[in-house]
C-alpha cells in the first residue's frame, strides 16, 4: 500500500518519465500506425472501462509490465484509486514519438491525463521511453522495465555572458563560468556574446537585457549579475545552484539536425511537463555556440562557447504535439566543435528579472558539408 501511495503522489505531481535515456540510434518510425494499433484502441478501452472492472484497459498492458518498480497489477490498484469515486471522468490518451527497434519492440513517449468531470486535473503522466512488446499480433505497454525510484526532473540552468575585447573584469567572471560548467558538467550551459571584436555578435539581447557594458550575466532570464567585483562573483555559485534545484517545466529532445557551412537546419520536440504549462510569450532560443574560439579575453586566454548564431521563434500559439522546425544561419562556417543549444523562454514585453527560462539542453553537432546528426 506504501509503494501505491507513493506512486500516485509522483504520478499527480510530477508525471513519469523513464529513467533509461535510450541515447541509441533508432531509425524514424515508417512501417508502424502506433496511434492506430495501440494507443486509439487503449483510448476507447479507457473510455469504456469503470473502476470495478479495468480488464479492456488492462488488457494493453504486458504481464511483465514494470516501470518504476510498479508491477501490472500495482498499476491496476493505482487506476482504481484515481478513478473510484468521479461519476464522468476524462481521460486522454496522447502519442507523442514512437520509435521502431524491430518488427515486435519499439520505444513510446506517451501522456496519460485524468479529469474529473470539473476539467480539475487529477494526474497528468509523461511516459518516456516506455518499453512497447508485440504479443499474438498486438502492441503492449511494457512501462520502461526500470526496478529504480523514479528521477525528480530539476532543470538545466542557462546563462547568457556578456563580455567585450579588453574587458578588465571578464577574465574572473569566465574562470567563475569556467568553474561552473566543471562542477555542474551538462546540468550548466553559458552562452558567451561578445559586444565588439572578431567574434562580435549583435543581438537583440544587449537592448532586451539593458546588457551594453560588460561583464553582465543574465541567470535563467531572470538574475542579471552587472560587473566583475568579488561581491557580484559570490552571488554566481548560490544563483545557479538555487535554480538546479528547481524542478523543470520542459523536456527537449532534437529530431534532427543538419549542418552546411554556415546554415543549420533540423527540427526539435518541446514537451511541457506540466498540464497548466501557458505559453504565453514563450518563445524557442536556437544558438549555435564554438566550444573554444579563436578570439582571446584580455589575459589571453581564449574564449569559450562563444555564440556564432542565433534563431528566436515565436511558439506562443504553436502546437507542441508537434516538433517545431528551424533553420538559420551562422554569422561564419561552423566549425567541428560547435555545440547547439536549445531552450524556451517567457519573454515579457519589459526585461525585469522576469524573462523566465525553462530548463534546456545543449546538443553536439557533427559537422560536415551535407552531414547531419
Amino acid at each position: 500500500m506504501k509503494k501505491i501511495v507513493y506512486a500516485l503522489l509522483i504520478i499527480v505531481l510530477l508525471g513519469i518519465s523513464s529513467c533509461d535515456r535510450f541515447d541509441h540510434n533508432f531509425q524514424p518510425l515508417e512501417q508502424v500506425d502506433f496511434n492506430a494499433e495501440l494507443f486509439s484502441p487503449l483510448q476507447e478501452a479507457f473510455n469504456n472501462a469503470a473502476p470495478e472492472d479495468l480488464s479492456p484497459v488492462m488488457a494493453f498492458y504486458a504481464e511483465d509490465y514494470k516501470h518504476f518498480g510498479i508491477t501490472k497489477s500495482e498499476w491496476e490498484a493505482i487506476l482504481f484509486n484515481l478513478l473510484s469515486g468521479i461519476s464522468n471522468p476524462v481521460i486522454q490518451v496522447s502519442l507523442i514519438t514512437a520509435t521502431l527497434q524491430n518488427e515486435t519492440n519499439a520505444l513510446a513517449n506517451w501522456r496519460l491525463t485524468i479529469s474529473d468531470d470539473n476539467k480539475t486535473v487529477i494526474a497528468d503522466s509523461l511516459y518516456t521511453g516506455e518499453r512497447l512488446r508485440k504479443e499474438n499480433g498486438k502492441w503492449l505497454l511494457r512501462g520502461n522495465q526500470c526496478g529504480c525510484d523514479p528521477e525528480v526532473p530539476t532543470q538545466k540552468v542557462i546563462v547568457e555572458y556578456v563580455t567585450n575585447v579588453g574587458c578588465s573584469y571578464c577574465p574572473a567572471v569566465e574562470d567563475v563560468l569556467h568553474n561552473l560548467s566543471s562542477q555542474f558538467g551538462d546540468d550548466f550551459i553559458y552562452l558567451t556574446h561578445q559586444l565588439s571584436g572578431p567574434v562580435a555578435f549583435t543581438d537583440p539581447l544587449y537592448a532586451y537585457y539593458n546588457a551594453f557594458s560588460a561583464p553582465v550575466s543574465i541567470i535563467q532570464g531572470k538574475h542579471k549579475l552587472a560587473g566583475g567585483n568579488q561581491d557580484i562573483l559570490d552571488q554566481y555559485l548560490p544563483t545557479v545552484q538555487s535554480e538546479l534545484d528547481s524542478l523543470s517545466q520542459m523536456d527537449y529532445r532534437v529530431i534532427n539536425a543538419t549542418v552546411e557551412e554556415k546554415n543549420i537546419s533540423g527540427s526539435v520536440k518541446l514537451t511541457p511537463l506540466s498540464a497548466s504549462f501557458n505559453q504565453e510569450e514563450l518563445i524557442l532560443n536556437l544558438a549555435v555556440i564554438d566550444l573554444v574560439s579563436t578570439a582571446v579575453n584580455a589575459e589571453g586566454e581564449p574564449l569559450t562557447n562563444v555564440v556564432i548564431g542565433r534563431k528566436r521563434i515565436d511558439i506562443s500559439t504553436v502546437d507542441l504535439s508537434n516538433p517545431v522546425a528551424f533553420e538559420f544561419d551562422a554569422n561564419v562556417i561552423i566549425p567541428e566543435d560547435a555545440v547547439l543549444v536549445v531552450f524556451a523562454q517567457k519573454t515579457p514585453t519589459t526585461f525585469a528579472n522576469n524573462a523566465t527560462i525553462y530548463s534546456g539542453l545543449q546538443y553536439p553537432l557533427t559537422v560536415k558539408k551535407g552531414g547531419s546528426r
